[in-house]
């Protein structure tokens, strides 16, 4: 992973802003910036039971009730050639927004490829550094401080979902400036 590595870290103080600031695709500022063609590896998709899958706030600005059922999908965006890991996502969509209707959850289609040509904005929630595993499927690999981020992906004026980005440290480093958290804030 070096010449990734290198390439974001001459810019590691501008990318941690750019990627938790951003009001477009996630997944395609990232292409770009690589140079190369990503897609997702699902992990799990899957619906479940709001309560469960995201926290009160979030779960209200979904307009779900604890009782509802959302569509959870966990999934990694790698690099296409290589399959190395770029981010770890965890996405949680409301099923009863108009537009599920129109998305085709393909399993190795990323969310941002998929919303890039729907109006929509993002409404930060949270940002940070954050302790990640990333020596998957070893479980007791060295937790990473890494950059993450939460956000809702708003679309005719109502969430449609809920999004978790944790972005890999060797790709994006993480800054120092911005709060340490133990778990994601959704």
């Amino acid at each position: 992973m070096t010449s990734t590595h290198l390439l974001f870290r001459h810019e590691a103080g501008r990318i941690p802003d750019i990627l938790t600031s951003l009001d477009g695709s996630t997944t395609r500022f990232l292409a770009a910036l690589l140079g190369k063609q990503l897609k997702a590896r699902v992990v799990l998709q899957a619906r479940r039971p709001a309560a469960g899958t995201v926290s009160p706030a979030v779960r209200a600005r979904l307009h779900a009730a604890t009782d509802d059922t959302v569509l959870l999908r966990r999934s990694q965006l790698i690099l296409v050639e290589t399959g190395t890991v770029i981010s770890a996502n965890k996405v949680v969509l409301d099923p009863g927004h108009p537009l599920m209707a129109d998305i085709d959850l393909g399993t190795d289609i990323p969310i941002g490829y998929l919303l890039s040509e729907v109006e929509q904005r993002r409404e930060l929630l949270h940002r940070g550094v954050r302790p990640w595993s990333w020596g998957a499927p070893d479980p007791f690999s060295t937790a990473r401080p890494s950059l993450w981020c939460s956000y809702l992906i708003i679309n005719s004026g109502r969430p449609l979902c809920s999004i978790e980005e944790v972005f890999h440290p060797d790709v994006v480093a993480p800054p120092t400036a911005l709060p340490r958290c133990d778990r994601l804030g959704s």
